[in-house]
């Protein structure tokens, strides 16, 4: 049973292995520090997120779902985006989890 049940043909990152990563780019409106809140399946594990080739920040899934096809909504961690306009967010896996997506909340202005 999910813990929070995702959109109907939710899409998702699933299966991937360490070392393994994902690029995004990121129209950031507001430089500053945001809580990271992700949708994600299994959990325990972490994952790391660098901006423009720089690392920015380790997240940490709070508690497991209870397997990779069981959702749950959590704060995962934070990230500082040093200044506005677009950036190059990379996403490094560590395996064992399932990605939904992230939202990305501004907690304080740079």
């Amino acid at each position: 049973k999910n813990k929070v049940d995702p959109e109907l043909s939710q899409l998702y990152i699933g299966a991937a292995s360490d070392g393994e990563w994902c690029n995004y780019t990121v129209d950031v409106k507001k430089a500053g520090t945001y809580k990271i809140v992700s949708l994600y399946g299994n959990g325990m594990g972490s994952l790391k997120f660098s901006i423009n080739q720089k690392p920015a920040c380790e997240c940490k899934f709070p508690f497991t779902s209870g397997g990779p096809h069981r959702w749950n909504k959590a704060e995962v961690g934070t990230i500082t985006f040093p200044e506005a306009g677009q950036q190059l967010l990379t996403l490094h896996y560590d395996s064992g989890n399932n990605l939904a997506y992230f939202d990305f909340e501004l907690v304080e202005d740079k």
